[in-house]
């Protein structure tokens, strides 16, 4: 990724301790995982900035999947919002179709789940 907020910022945010699949790699190079829940759901985010991956997965509270979304070409990750009241993130993602289209995922964890997904153009 081009752009990524630091491991401190991620924990701020999902309000939770990350799991890292390498305890000796850093952040940047290594799988983390981040599970929290809300008062409606739960969540489980994976990101490895290096390799340009992030994944969500969103259970309601008897573990039914609602969401499951899996990218492996995400160029940059935005925190919107990380407030008590507000925690959202946005993700860029090259599709690799047509340089001149990015594929923007607005996704809001607090205080109600959401997805926003534009496709917009880079001219």
């Amino acid at each position: 990724m081009r752009d990524c907020p630091e491991e401190l910022d991620f924990i701020s945010l999902f309000e939770c301790i990350l799991l890292k699949k390498d305890q000796n790699e850093s952040f940047l190079y290594d799988e983390s995982t981040f599970t929290f829940t809300s008062e409606m759901n739960r969540f489980e985010v994976k990101i490895s900035p290096f390799y340009n991956f992030f994944s969500l997965s969103v259970k309601d509270l008897e573990d039914d999947e609602i969401f499951y979304y899996s990218l492996e070409s995400v160029t940059k990750i935005e925190i919107m919002n990380d407030n008590k009241e507000s925690k959202a993130i946005r993700l860029f993602i090259d599709q690799g179709i047509d340089r001149f289209i990015i594929m923007i995922m607005d996704l809001v964890f607090r205080p109600k789940f959401k997805v926003v997904l534009k496709e917009v153009s880079d001219s």
